[in-house]
């Protein structure tokens, strides 16, 4: 039923402004995949006994080495997305506009006084707002202490050579209560952004096809709208690619 939702909702969708380019759109698919299988093998191993666990089958070895292999994919995928931000020209572009601004502190306010009905309107976003710089930079910092604290985990026998066994135990820990952290944070935050906001629902497509409405991008980031209806009025400049300015879920 979800599925027939959603392939309906796309073929009406008027999908025309360009969101998420395609390298951006491979890299998210990655790491969705990466991401949960890991959840799902880790806990897993964390919990044999549950219905996950039994699920993911009675071989430790198996989990284990399902476990590894989707953290070396993420880990991979991280140094790939960081080569992507330094060399080129749309990801130096998607790191700029994804650095925190004075502007976001008053897009708070606005957000605040909107959501509580002390305003009639909404803060003016451009391609990313407050929230998702927030999520962004918050999957940025969670790769790299899971991917940390699992090498260290991976490869006690070696780290307890040169540091106190406490050391993985307290890694074994973080590992833990970040993983639940990251679990809530897309469960709660990131599904209701791209798949059950009502404006959305049951999908947004951008992280399919790489394209939004005019609709939403007028209601949630019109400063980019209007950027690139800017770009276009001016035959002397070139339109901005998948977003070369500052926005409610990437996709």
């Amino acid at each position: 039923l979800f599925g027939k939702k959603v392939r309906a909702r796309y073929r009406a969708a008027d999908l025309t402004v360009p969101r998420m380019s395609l390298s951006q759109r491979t890299q998210h698919i990655v790491l969705a995949v990466s991401f949960i299988l890991l959840a799902v093998t880790g806990f897993a191993l964390k919990f044999p006994d549950s219905w996950i666990g039994k699920v993911m089958g009675s071989s430790e070895m198996f989990r284990s080495w399902s476990h590894r292999i989707a953290g070396v994919v993420l880990l991979v995928a991280g140094v790939y997305h960081i080569i992507y931000l330094l060399t080129k020209p749309e990801g130096r572009q998607l790191v700029k506009d994804f650095l925190p601004v004075t502007k976001d502190l008053k897009d708070v306010a606005d957000s605040a006084k909107y959501l509580t009905g002390l305003s009639p309107t909404k803060a003016k976003i451009g391609r990313f707002g407050y929230a998702e710089k927030m999520e962004y930079w918050a999957v940025v910092w969670g790769t790299v202490i899971m991917g940390v604290t699992g090498l260290v985990i991976w490869f006690k026998m070696d780290v307890t050579k040169f540091l106190p066994r406490w050391a993985v135990d307290v890694c074994t820990t973080i590992h833990y209560y970040e993983a639940i952290l990251a679990c809530l944070a897309i469960v709660v935050w990131h599904f209701y952004h791209v798949i059950f906001d009502p404006d959305v629902y049951p999908l947004n497509f951008a992280c399919w096809n790489g394209k939004v409405t005019k609709h939403w991008q007028e209601e949630e980031h019109p400063l980019e709208q209007a950027a690139q209806a800017e770009c276009a009025a001016s035959p002397a400049t070139v339109a901005p690619a998948p977003g070369k300015t500052q926005g409610k879920g990437q996709g």
